[in-house]
């Protein structure tokens, strides 16, 4: 009767794939939490208060979305790259020069995701502070 041995080696790469799997899987769940329209505003003192929006997307696990800001006439402009590392995010936007850099605020939705991110938008070496929450 022959008997199956164990292999540390083998059993080691099961548990490092396993674990990889397990990481991607919750990576794409932490930025799947972020899909969704972002709104915030700014005021930089001519003619009050600017609406602008962020709307995120997924597909096939990839992260991408628009940027609108109809006071300035920018709408659908492509967000080119979305970074978050931990509950910090970043978004570019190459076409117009533009960045948002934030933070994921604690607060948590009644269905578990983000509804707020606190950050600056920096566009042509100008930094606003923007807080942005998410809409239904």
């Amino acid at each position: 009767m022959q008997r199956n041995r164990f292999h540390p080696l083998a059993f080691a790469r099961l548990l490092l794939a396993v674990l990889g799997l397990s990481l991607a899987s919750f990576a794409l769940a932490q930025q799947s939490d972020l899909v969704g329209v972002w709104k915030g505003s700014y005021n930089i003192n001519i003619d009050g208060d600017r609406e602008v929006t962020f709307t995120l997307v997924e597909t096939d696990g990839v992260l991408s979305g628009t940027f609108d800001d109809p006071s300035a006439g920018m709408m659908a402009i492509a967000i080119e790259n979305i970074v978050r590392t931990g509950r910090d995010v970043r978004f570019t936007l190459p076409r117009i020069r533009g960045e948002y850099y934030g933070t994921i605020h604690a607060d948590l939705g009644t269905d578990g995701k983000p509804v707020r991110i606190d950050g600056d938008w920096s566009q042509a070496g100008e930094f606003i502070p923007i807080t942005l929450t998410r809409k239904p």
